[in-house]
């Protein structure tokens, strides 16, 4: 079974406050891995990962709009994009 973490605990465990997180799921950057009956969002972690990844890129100056791209390449899709920028 994938451990997973409340908004709160991945807020905790990510160094990312719970309102960076609802804007990055806002904006589609990254997804909680579910909902509990409740409706709240439980992240695992692949998910802690990820944020770690995007937490690195902006501390080296990436924008969101770069980030985005640079997601998509690191979670396997096609790099001809960001390659191309």
């Amino acid at each position: 079974m994938t451990a997973t973490y409340q908004i709160a605990e991945t807020a905790r465990r990510s160094g990312l406050p719970a309102t960076t997180l609802r804007y990055y799921e806002d904006i589609g950057l990254v997804v909680a891995a579910d909902r509990t009956d409740a409706g709240y969002r439980l992240y695992d972690d692949r998910s802690l990962a990820k944020l770690a990844f995007i937490a690195r890129a902006k501390q080296l100056g990436c924008t969101l709009e770069e980030i985005t791209d640079l997601v998509t390449a690191w979670e396997g899709e096609r790099c001809e994009p960001v390659q191309a920028r």
